[in-house]
């Protein structure tokens, strides 16, 4: 008897050696686990890797024709169907995977966590919280409290960094991919830089592990998606789809120095320099006995109370997570010019003749500076770009008019035998600008 279109007719053998009819299991069966329809679209749900080995659940663009090829056409009856996407993310009981409006269909690409609050021991967590971030224990607390209870809370970007391996930096980011599940996601440089980003818009944790940011193209996208309310989607050969982004960036860099040029009014990032271990501190255990406890920890930040109210966009207060590690990023990533005028203003406001404020122009400056910036094209522009876009700084007049500088130069004192610095003041016109004493302290963290 041939067999019926549409199933696959299989021979077997039975154990008399005689061939048996044998119909396969139903071609259909589990179709609506393995397949949605979002729109128009097909999807498989399926998995991705990341570059640092990390498999994700995602939605994988699947063609009609292929399903029809693999299934036949009774599947699509069975294939559920959703007007689009939604990222609406719920960590508690209240869970919803699918939101139905005003008769239409909503698929959720939040995921529902799989560990449930319960009392219980937690001091294997909160000696590791406490060793990661010091005297911030009672920020970061607060911080994973909200991001528990209001994942839909913009906060600010954690960065820990240290030159020193094995200090627990990647092991707070593996704990926090535990706790939330498949919501977190670790990426290299390579996977946040593409433009293709349908692996991670979805997600509450977005880790970017042994971060370098080179770019100020890379280092603007951070600071605007941690405050941004939308992101678009985006998927080789798909269409950009709008989508709500509750993404928590957690950046984790051997820079300690160095890993992103920052300055002072960068005040969405969180740097902490977590500290080496000491030998009869390491704990190679020290990951299971954190997933191990976070039930009980989630219970802990169920009961806790809040220690800072809601004062920004990003919750906290810049102040409340300001750190020595902040700062010496902002002094070590300053481009070669500003660090020679933060040096020049500097030396001139150590003498006491100079008074409280110098007055210049960026061609006067230059010619200061042109013995330490030789190789410095345009100098005067370069010097005028940093007045007014990183010093934030405006001419104090509003047409050319006279004013004096201070200068040094060096002399042969005859009396002394030897040369010496001389200040004097050198009267000049132009739309100048008046820097302030202490404006410069504070750009040098003083």
């Amino acid at each position: 008897m041939p067999p019926k279109r549409g199933h696959l007719f299989l021979q077997i053998m039975d154990k008399d050696n005689q061939v048996q009819d044998q119909q396969p299991e139903d071609n259909l069966s589990h179709t609506e686990d393995k397949y949605i329809r979002v729109g128009t679209d097909y999807y498989l749900q399926g998995v991705q890797i990341t570059s640092k080995k990390q498999t994700v659940p995602c939605l994988l663009f699947w063609k009609k024709s292929v399903i029809l090829e693999d299934h036949g056409r009774p599947a699509f009856s069975k294939i559920k169907k959703y007007i689009s996407f939604a990222n609406i993310p719920d960590n508690k009981a209240t869970y919803q995977r699918e939101f139905e409006v005003h008769g239409n269909l909503f698929y959720n690409l939040y995921e529902q966590l799989k560990h449930k609050p319960k009392e219980g021991a937690i001091d294997n967590t909160h000696k590791f919280l406490k060793h990661v971030f010091q005297n911030m224990l009672p920020v970061i607390e607060d911080y994973l409290k909200i991001l528990y209870e209001n994942p839909t809370q913009k906060l600010p970007v954690i960065c820990l960094v240290s030159k020193d391996q094995e200090t627990g930096k990647t092991t707070f980011l593996q704990w926090l991919c535990e706790i939330f599940g498949n919501n977190a996601i670790r990426l290299g440089n390579e996977d946040f830089s593409s433009k293709f980003n349908a692996h991670w818009t979805g997600k509450l944790i977005v880790g970017i592990d042994e971060s370098f940011i080179d770019k100020i193209l890379i280092k603007e996208k951070i600071k605007r998606l941690a405050t941004d309310d939308r992101i678009n989607m985006e998927a080789k050969g798909r269409d950009i789809i709008k989508l709500d982004f509750n993404g928590k960036f957690i950046l984790l860099s051997n820079k300690e120095d160095n890993f992103i040029q920052m300055e002072k009014e960068d005040n969405r990032f969180f740097v902490v320099k977590v500290p080496t271990l000491k030998p009869e501190e390491k704990d190679p255990d020290l990951l299971e006995k954190l997933k191990e406890e976070i039930p009980a920890y989630l219970s802990y930040l169920e009961k806790r109370d809040l220690i800072h109210p809601k004062r920004s966009r990003l919750w906290f207060e810049p102040k409340d997570y300001e750190t020595e590690a902040m700062r010496k990023i902002i002094v070590n990533t300053r481009t070669k010019v500003e660090k020679e005028m933060l040096r020049w203003f500097d030396d001139l406001f150590g003498r006491e003749d100079v008074g409280e404020e110098i007055n210049i122009v960026p061609i006067k400056l230059a010619e200061q500076l042109k013995e330490t910036l030789r190789q410095i094209n345009a100098l005067p522009i370069d010097i005028e770009r940093i007045f007014k876009e990183e010093w934030k700084l405006s001419p104090a007049v509003d047409k050319p008019q006279k004013f004096k500088y201070p200068t040094v130069a060096s002399q042969y004192d005859e009396s002394e035998h030897m040369m010496v610095d001389t200040l004097s003041f050198i009267q000049w016109t132009g739309k100048f600008y008046s820097i302030k004493k202490e404006f410069i302290a504070q750009r040098q963290g003083k």
